[in-house]
C-alpha cells in the first residue's frame, strides 16, 4: 500500500515538473522560431517543437525523475515514515521498489526510442534549423573525404575518395595506394568513376606503378566493398538508426573507418538510456541515509553534471586519440559504482 502511495506520488511529481520544463521549452521555441527563423509558419513551430521535445525528454528525464524522487522523499521523510517503516524491518529499497521500476520503464522507453525515433528527431532538428533558421542548403547523400583500406594476401590498399555521391554511386577524384612490406608499389588516380555493388569502376584510371616505372591511362575495375555497406557514412553518428551505428562499428577494424566513435555513440546512447536508474538508486541511497534535502539537491546536481562531463570527455578521446576503446568506457564506471552501492545499502537498510 506504502509503495503504491509512494509511486503515484512520485509520477505525478514527475508529470507535473515535466510539464512545466515543457510549457518553458514551449515559449522559448516560440520566441526562437517567430524572432530568429529566416523562415517563419505554424507548421514549422509544430514540427522544430515536436521534434525538440522529444530530444529534450530523453536527455532531461533522468534529470526530472531525480527532482520528483527528492519532492516525495521530502514529505515522507518530514512525517517519518521512512523510520516507522524501518521499525518493521521492512529496507528502505523494499520503500521505494516502486519507483526503481518506474525508472527501469523509463530506461525500457528511452532505449526503445535511441534505436530509431531519437535519431530521427535529431536529424530533424538539424535540417529544420539549418533549412529555416539559417537559410542554408542541407547537404544530403554526400560523403567527402573518405579514407577506406583494404588488406588482403600481405597487401594493403589505401582508397580516398574526395566526394561519393550515395544515391547513384558517382564518385570524384579517386586515389588508390598498394602497400607491400611497408613501401608504395602502385598508384591510382582517377576524376571519375562510379561505385556499383562491389565494384568501382574508374574511367581514364592513371595508372603507375613505382617498381617497374611505368604508367598507362585506362579504364579500371576494383573489387571491393558493397556501396550499402557505406551509405550511413553520408550522416552524422548521432543521426543514424541503432542498426547502422552497430554496423559501422562492426565494418571499421577492416576498413580503416573509425569505428572507435561509432562504438562510443552506441555506448553514449545506453548510458543516457539508463541514466534514470543511477539517478533513482544515488539519490534515493543519499537522501535516506543522511536525510538532509541540501545535500541530495547537490548529489542531484553533481550525478548528472559527472555524466554528461565523462561523455563528453569520452567522446574526444574516442575522437582524437588512440586509446584502447573498453578503457575509455570505463572512464563512466564510477555512477554504475556509486548506484550499486546505493543498491546495496539501501537493500541492507540503515541503523536507527
Amino acid at each position: 500500500m506504502l509503495d503504491r502511495y509512494i509511486l503515484i506520488n512520485h509520477i505525478k511529481a514527475f508529470l507535473l515538473i515535466l510539464t512545466v520544463i515543457i510549457g518553458i521549452i514551449y515559449a522559448y521555441l516560440m520566441g526562437e522560431v517567430f524572432l530568429l527563423f529566416k523562415d517563419k509558419s505554424q507548421d514549422i513551430l509544430i514540427s522544430y517543437t515536436i521534434n525538440f521535445m522529444l530530444i529534450a525528454f530523453f536527455y532531461m528525464n533522468a534529470f526530472v525523475t531525480g527532482i520528483a524522487l527528492l519532492v516525495v522523499f521530502r514529505r515522507i521523510l518530514a512525517k517519518k515514515i521512512d523510520l516507522l517503516a524501518q521499525s518493521f524491518g521492512i529496507s528502505p529499497l523494499k520503500l521505494y521498489s516502486s519507483v526503481v521500476l518506474f525508472s527501469l520503464f523509463l530506461f525500457s522507453l528511452n532505449l526503445l526510442c535511441s534505436y530509431k525515433l531519437y535519431p530521427e528527431s535529431q536529424k530533424n532538428l538539424y535540417r529544420i534549423e539549418r533549412e529555416y533558421k539559417k537559410a542554408k542548403e542541407v547537404e544530403s547523400g554526400l560523403v567527402r573525404n573518405l579514407w577506406l583500406t583494404n588488406e588482403e594476401n600481405g597487401e594493403v590498399r589505401f582508397y580516398n575518395f574526395e566526394l561519393v555521391d550515395i544515391s547513384d554511386g558517382r564518385l570524384y577524384r579517386f586515389y588508390m595506394l598498394r602497400v607491400k612490406e611497408g613501401s608504395i608499389k602502385e598508384v591510382v588516380t582517377a576524376e571519375v568513376g562510379k561505385w556499383d555493388g562491389e565494384r568501382i569502376k574508374l574511367r581514364d584510371a592513371k595508372i603507375k606503378n613505382l617498381v617497374t616505372g611505368e604508367e598507362l591511362t585506362g579504364d579500371l575495375d576494383i573489387s571491393y566493398l558493397e556501396l550499402d555497406r557505406i551509405k550511413p557514412l553520408a550522416e552524422k553518428p548521432e543521426h543514424l538508426p541503432m542498426k547502422d551505428v552497430l554496423m559501422l562499428s562492426l565494418l571499421g577494424d577492416r576498413t580503416g573507418l573509425n569505428h572507435r566513435y561509432y562504438s562510443y555513440e552506441m555506448a553514449r546512447r545506453f548510458f543516457s538510456s539508463t541514466l534514470s536508474v543511477f539517478m533513482t538508486l544515488i539519490l534515493g541511497w543519499v537522501y535516506l541515509r543522511w536525510r538532509n534535502f541540501n545535500i541530495a539537491i547537490v548529489s542531484l546536481l553533481a550525478v548528472f553534471s559527472l555524466h554528461w562531463f565523462l561523455l563528453n570527455l569520452m567522446r574526444s578521446l574516442a575522437e582524437g586519440t588512440n586509446l584502447n576503446l573498453f578503457f575509455i568506457l570505463m572512464l563512466y564506471l564510477p555512477i554504475p559504482l556509486l548506484s550499486l552501492k546505493g543498491l546495496y545499502d539501501l537493500s541492507k537498510g540503515f541503523r536507527l
